[in-house]
């Protein structure tokens, strides 16, 4: 098992940010006002969460395809997929390297399951929301599906919670203290740009998960932004997620971008691990589940319409 997960590591580590992408965002609500733009003087907290929750209300689903620079110390690796997600926890992203397929990684409401090709044990590896919660699972790989929900700015934040802002000759932050899956005591920081963006670039600059020494855990920057024309939100188009710790960066450049387009006639065979029909592992049991034939997880994202 130990050098299972181990193996797993430099291959899922380089994908995982999106590993339940969706997991933390609310139900869909009426859309609101578009976000205005934060104030150049120094704003209060309430502020701050209501430009961030304006944008969060917007979006049901997004889907897009993505380029995936990724890199461990000095080893780069590049995949090509299709994402896709809905709120609150439904997520699949498969990705091919050198035109085959590569990984396969979804979440719905119940659990959430990634399979990496090159892995030594190519196991569809699965677990529950509640065996994750009891924070006694190990995974092979820095866990922290909030940081990318709130690199995404589809993640809302709780008005009533208790923030700090700190204000920067450039840059606003916003801190808020917070627990990660497994249990962790953090800092949650999102950082704004002080300023009204120019057309293109990203207002929030980007989110920071430091743990209670002050060390950085896990960093999203955001590079670029792509403004919906359907939705009036904003995602970016471009964001670098990094582990100091883990040395592993990777950048993710979305195209053809959609937001609200999935319907419910694909959503249930989408968001399933049904079409995978390889060994599955049960990392919160630790054990495998059944026997079947392995073969290639080749199948495809339903038509775009």
């Amino acid at each position: 098992m130990e050098r299972t997960m181990a193996g797993l590591g430099i291959g899922l580590a380089l994908v995982v940010p999106f590993f339940v992408g969706c997991s933390l965002l609310p139900h869909n609500r009426d859309r609101g006002p578009a976000p205005t733009a934060v104030p150049s003087k120094a704003p209060d907290a309430s502020a701050l969460v209501n430009y961030l929750n304006q944008n969060a209300q917007r979006v049901q689903t997004i889907r897009a395809k993505v380029a995936i620079d990724a890199k461990q110390g000095t080893q780069p690796v590049g995949l090509d997929g299709e994402l896709a997600c809905q709120k609150p926890r439904d997520f699949r992203l498969k990705a091919k390297l050198v035109g085959r397929p590569a990984v396969d990684i979804g979440s719905n409401n119940e659990e959430f399951w990634y399979w990496i090709s090159q892995a030594p044990d190519p196991y569809v590896y699965h677990c529950s929301y509640a065996d994750m919660a009891t924070g006694k699972v190990n995974l092979p790989f820095p866990f922290h599906p909030d940081m990318v929900v709130a690199a995404m700015g589809i993640a809302e934040y709780d008005p009533e919670a208790k923030y700090e802002v700190r204000v920067h000759e450039k840059t606003v932050d916003l801190i808020q203290d917070a627990t990660t899956a497994s249990g962790q005591p953090v800092k949650r920081i999102t950082v704004f740009n002080r300023y009204q963006a120019a057309p293109g670039q990203p207002q929030v600059l980007g989110h920071v998960l430091m743990d209670l020494r002050g060390k950085p855990i896990c960093r999203a920057t955001v590079h670029k932004i792509h403004a919906d024309r359907g939705s009036g939100a904003i995602v970016p188009a471009s964001v670098t997620i990094e582990w100091p710790a883990q040395e592993l960066s990777m950048k993710l450049m979305l195209s053809d971008i959609q937001t609200n387009s999935l319907d419910k006639t694909i959503t249930g065979r989408l968001f399933s691990r049904a079409d995978l029909t390889m060994e599955s592992f049960d990392i919160g049991k630790g054990r495998v589940d059944r026997p079947s034939s392995i073969r290639s997880a080749g199948a495809l994202m339903p038509a775009r319409r």
